[in-house]
């Protein structure tokens, strides 16, 4: 998660040359969300770490409940929602314009799309998904950076 940091603020650059505003709010949303997401993906590393070395299914279900209770999933909800938004304020600048961000912007905005999907329905295959076209949108993002193709065109 803590690779994903530097990959925001270099979008969000390439974000504030269409919409200042909206590259800030992004970039502010996004940096906070990574704390929420790491404390998801612990549980989640934790969890199947207990359930694969043989736990008792009733202390497995236990902290399974523990982690959904309302005063964890309380303090997690603003973070997940940071991130959600954030992705939606850094693609639709990139996604709404013509140019070389336009479709990893794109890939990334439906991978969130699907996330958010398992998580109202706890349908794991979309998350699956969802972090391969990450992933994907990633590496096209940084393969662009890197050859400097950020010369599109910019929304007054």
């Amino acid at each position: 998660m803590l690779v994903f940091v530097p990959g925001i603020l270099a979008l969000s650059e390439v974000v504030a040359k269409r919409r200042p505003a909206a590259a800030y709010a992004a970039r502010v949303l996004l940096v906070a969300s990574v704390g929420a997401l790491s404390a998801v993906f612990v549980c989640e590393m934790l969890l199947g770490r207990f359930v694969s070395q043989g736990a008792d299914q009733t202390a497995a279900v236990a902290l399974f409940e523990i982690f959904q209770s309302g005063a964890v999933l309380g303090a997690l909800m603003p973070g997940l929602l940071a991130f959600f938004i954030g992705t939606a304020l850094f693609v639709t600048p990139l996604a709404s314009t013509t140019g070389p961000f336009r479709w990893p912007a794109l890939c990334f905005g439906l991978g969130a799309i699907l996330i958010m999907g398992e998580i109202i329905l706890a349908e794991v295959l979309l998350s699956q998904i969802g972090n391969i076209l990450i992933l994907v949108a990633g590496i096209a993002f940084a393969s662009l950076l890197l050859r400097g193709r950020e010369l599109v065109p910019v929304l007054p």
